[in-house]
């Protein structure tokens, strides 16, 4: 688990108690080059020491869980999931941030009230991927993370008007083919939240990108 210097400003701690180099690969996943760089173990798999750490965080924090895999692909069994949330529902103190690219998956499991459900959607191809988690309306916050930011989104106003927060990012790293955001794209995701009230999060990575003030907003 890492703590209040990771580099996530979002979340207080990131805790990935699955372990393994994430089967999505997505060209520009920070975590893959991670797990080549130091060569770490590929295997997927639950790491049970890491599932208990939860219980050394005693103050009310925000943690972003499976910061380094996809937690709702095929590939992660039901019982690991079911393990995660059982520690979730012990732990009612703290907010638990779920991100996923597999919203129809994420949408098969009752999240306690404790957490806040998201869907990555990077591009305008990626928006098919929402219709499933519209399904979490019974949780206090439903978010977008648009990062890496890859295209503008002028069509799809009235399908963001169903979450709560919105994130902004950048691409980082140095990949041959990087996608840099234009100003213009993440104006019109602002503006876009402001038509329907929705908080926004805007990382530091965006500062090349963006001339004005980054809104450091949060849903609750």
């Amino acid at each position: 688990m890492n703590g209040p210097n990771n580099p996530i400003k979002w979340c207080d701690f990131t805790w990935n108690p699955i372990k393994g180099k994430c089967p999505v690969a997505c060209p520009y996943c920070y975590a893959r080059r991670i797990y080549d760089r130091f060569h770490y173990d590929p295997t997927i798999r639950m790491d049970t020491k890491e599932l208990m750490v939860i219980r050394k965080v005693k103050k009310p924090a925000r943690i972003f869980v499976g910061s380094t895999i996809e937690l709702f692909g095929d590939w992660i069994p039901n019982k690991w999931i079911f393990a995660i949330l059982e520690q979730v529902r012990k732990h009612p103190q703290h907010t638990f941030q779920f991100l996923t690219k597999f919203p129809a998956r994420m949408a098969q499991f009752l999240f306690p009230d404790n957490c806040w459900c998201g869907a990555t959607i990077e591009d305008e191809d990626a928006v098919q991927r929402l219709d499933h988690s519209w399904r979490f309306e019974s949780k206090p916050v439903k978010f977008l993370s648009f990062e890496p930011l890859h295209s503008s989104f002028q069509m799809y106003s009235t399908v963001f008007a169903y979450f709560n927060w919105f994130i902004i990012g950048a691409e980082t790293g140095n990949r041959k083919g990087k996608i840099a955001p234009k100003e213009e794209w993440i104006a019109d995701l602002i503006h876009q939240a402001y038509l329907y009230d929705i908080p926004v999060y805007m990382k530091d990575n965006l500062k090349p990108y963006w001339h004005g003030e980054l809104r450091r907003e949060f849903p609750i």
